[in-house]
């Protein structure tokens, strides 16, 4: 997804849905934010970066009683990869500790990290279990 389809979503959008369009110009105001403090494009890790900042915001709203943040947590929640359940990541971190020799928690969580399919509260649970 370029920052170019996310407006051209946004104005179609502002036709059908208001509050799809809010929470797609947040979206796109956000991921241009974060671009520029990096100092780079908008690319679809800058817009992934920006959905999982606006997505833990409704979490919080909704947590709060505010209840229409649900359609925008979904909203967002569709920017972001699909992450892997508790037996896939189970088998990945056994594999990396496999492959590093070790029980060094900082070195497994910077890999899984990097992947960005992997649900990070999980996967500590997982190493701190095994």
């Amino acid at each position: 997804m370029t920052i170019i389809e996310l407006k051209k979503m946004m104005m179609k959008a502002k036709k059908e849905d208001k509050t799809k369009a809010n929470a797609l110009m947040m979206l796109v105001d956000s991921a241009q934010k974060i671009a520029k403090e990096k100092g780079e494009e908008v690319s679809e890790k800058t817009i992934q970066e920006a959905a999982k900042k606006l997505a833990k915001m409704a979490k919080e709203s909704i947590e709060a009683g505010m209840e229409e943040a649900k359609k925008e947590l979904e909203i967002y929640e569709s920017f972001l990869p699909k992450m892997l359940g508790e037996e896939e990541t189970t088998k990945i971190v056994k594999e990396i500790i496999d492959e590093i020799g070790g029980k060094n928690m900082g070195e497994i969580m910077k890999r899984l990290k990097a992947r960005g399919d992997i649900d990070m509260a999980l996967a500590s649970r997982i190493i701190k279990s095994l």
